[in-house]
C-alpha cells in the first residue's frame, strides 16, 4: 500500500466515521467495510490502544499495572471479546449481518476519538472534554449499530449487554491469569 492510498483510506475512514456520528448514511458508506478494510483499521486500533497503554492512565493507589505491552494486550483482548459478544448476539438473532463493517467502524472510531480526546484535553478544562467524548462515543455506537447492523430499540440494549458480558468475561480471565502469573496482569497491593 503506498502512502497516497493510506492517506486516502484514512480520509475516507474519517468521513465514514463522521457520517455515522452525524447520521449521514451517504458519508458513512465511505468507510471500507471489507475484510481488507478491517485489516487496515486494525492498524489504527493498535495505534490507538498502544497510545492508551503508553499514556498510563491514572489508576487507584493500590493497583500496579503491568508493562505497557501487556496493557496493550489486555485492551486488545477486551476489544476482541466485545466484538465476539456482538457476533454471538447477531448469530442468535439469525439475521444476516456484516460484522466486518461494524469492526472497521469501531476500530477507526477508537483512533479518531483518541485524537479528539487528546486535543480536547488541551482546549477544554476539567471533565468537559471527557463528557463531550463520552456523549459522542455513545452516539457513535448507537448509530453504528443502527446503520451497519440494523439493530435498534430493545435489540440494541441486548446487543450492548452481550458485548459488555463478553468484555467482562475476558476481564475476569485476564485477572485470573494475572493472579496466577505475576507481572502478567494488573496487581492489587495491600
Amino acid at each position: 500500500m503506498n502512502s497516497n492510498s493510506l492517506i486516502e483510506e484514512i480520509i475516507a475512514a474519517a468521513r465514514g466515521c463522521w457520517g455515522i456520528l452525524a447520521g449521514n448514511r451517504a458519508m458513512a458508506n465511505q468507510l471500507d467495510g471489507s475484510w481488507s478494510g478491517v485489516a487496515t483499521s486494525t492498524i489504527s486500533v493498535l495505534v490507538a490502544l498502544g497510545a492508551q497503554a503508553m499514556l498510563q492512565l491514572p489508576l487507584p493507589a493500590d493497583v500496579i499495572a503491568p508493562m505497557p505491552l501487556l496493557v496493550l494486550f489486555h485492551l486488545l483482548a477486551i476489544n476482541i471479546a466485545g466484538f465476539y459478544g456482538v457476533y454471538l448476539f447477531l448469530r442468535t438473532k439469525g439475521k444476516p449481518f456484516d460484522i466486518a463493517s461494524y469492526i472497521a467502524a469501531h476500530n477507526w472510531s477508537n483512533f479518531f476519538f483518541l485524537i479528539i480526546a487528546l486535543l480536547l484535553t488541551f482546549v477544554l478544562p476539567g471533565l468537559i472534554g471527557s463528557l463531550i467524548i463520552t456523549i459522542a462515543t455513545a452516539v457513535f455506537y448507537v448509530r453504528a449499530a443502527a446503520f451497519l447492523l440494523d439493530i435498534r430499540g430493545p435489540d440494541l440494549a441486548l446487543m450492548i449487554g452481550a458485548q459488555l458480558l463478553a468484555m467482562l468475561g475476558c476481564l475476569v480471565v485476564l485477572m485470573f491469569l494475572g493472579g496466577i502469573i505475576p507481572g502478567l496482569g494488573f496487581r492489587i497491593i495491600g
